[in-house]
């Protein structure tokens, strides 16, 4: 009987005390997922507002808190630092059916767009990737779909940057491992295909003139890169890019694997002069960050004849 009563008993006085011991017990039971959901972000906010470092690792999932540390504590330095309100809109908000949860979320006075996906641990929803990017279909358009939707240029040309950039970093360590670094920047190389590129395009410029031009239109047309031509002639020519689409792609991403920053500009160098030197050129690169300063120069004694 003794047990039988204990049986009975202990999952009343568990009920009756776990609100006392635990006061969010009973709330967090009874929120709706995508509140539970919202509970988690409001603590995230708060969590920056108050500099409190150890929220940002208790809302986040084990395996993503190393990439999600950085961005969380550099929000709570700032904001905490001069005790002001972090802004925060929460848009768009789905439970998917594989159970996890995706959120639309503004941020920071220029409401900066990040999409935060959560995923549930336990009783609490943590969250495990953020994005900054997204097409804005939120549900199942009309059909049929022709008017599609026009990604941005800037966007556009960001995305074949980061796609070119992810396909040579593929292709580069695969056959590093296998064969050696110098087979893998050899597969890169490109300078007779490039000049009969260049002269196609452009048949009416020769010279560092040429190889100048061609280079910043293409950079900034397919990739968005931000170039300028400060010197241009026949026998020399200077292009400064104060933001190399590929080197902003490199600091921003998280790829794996991934280019150090001199593994990838010491390719680059070796490929562009390989271009140079099938044009009849030489150049010189230089990097500081995400800018690039070529100068390229036709050699002294060199006849008007580069093929």
């Amino acid at each position: 009987m003794r047990k039988r009563f204990n049986a009975c008993i202990l999952p009343i006085i568990f009920l009756v005390c776990c609100p006392l011991v635990f006061p969010n017990f009973q709330t967090q039971m009874k929120l709706p997922e995508e509140e539970q959901v919202r509970k988690t972000l409001e603590r995230f906010k708060k969590g920056i507002e108050q500099g409190d470092i150890e929220i940002g690792e208790k809302i986040t999932t084990e395996e993503f808190y190393p990439f999600f540390k950085g961005f969380y504590d550099s929000l709570a330095k700032i904001y905490s630092q001069y005790n002001a309100s972090f802004p925060m809109e929460i848009g768009h908000l789905k439970i998917l059916n594989d159970g996890r949860a995706k959120v639309e979320l503004y941020i920071n006075p220029a409401r900066n767009l990040f999409i935060f996906t959560l995923k549930k641990e336990g009783r609490q929803w943590k969250i495990c990737h953020n994005e900054g990017i997204r097409f804005p279909l939120y549900s199942i358009p009309d059909l049929p779909y022709k008017e599609i939707y026009e990604i941005p240029v800037d966007k556009r040309k960001f995305m074949i940057a980061e796609t070119e950039l992810n396909f040579m970093t593929r292709v580069y360590f695969y056959l590093k491992k296998r064969l050696g670094q110098e087979h893998a920047d050899n597969f890169f190389l490109d300078g007779p295909g490039y000049k009969v590129a260049m002269d196609a395009w452009l048949p009416f410029i020769e010279g560092a003139a040429q190889f100048a031009f061609y280079f910043v239109i293409i950079e900034s047309n397919f990739y968005g890169s931000k170039c300028e031509v400060i010197q241009s002639d026949f026998d020399k020519a200077e292009v400064y890019c104060p933001q190399l689409a590929a080197l902003e792609v490199l600091k921003r991403g998280h790829a794996v694997p991934k280019f150090r920053y001199e593994e990838y500009t010491n390719l680059l160098r070796t490929i562009m002069e390989h271009r140079a030197k099938h044009c009849g050129l030489d150049i010189e690169m230089s990097f500081e960050d995400t800018t690039c300063r070529i100068k390229i120069t036709r050699p002294e004694g060199q006849e008007n004849k580069t093929y």
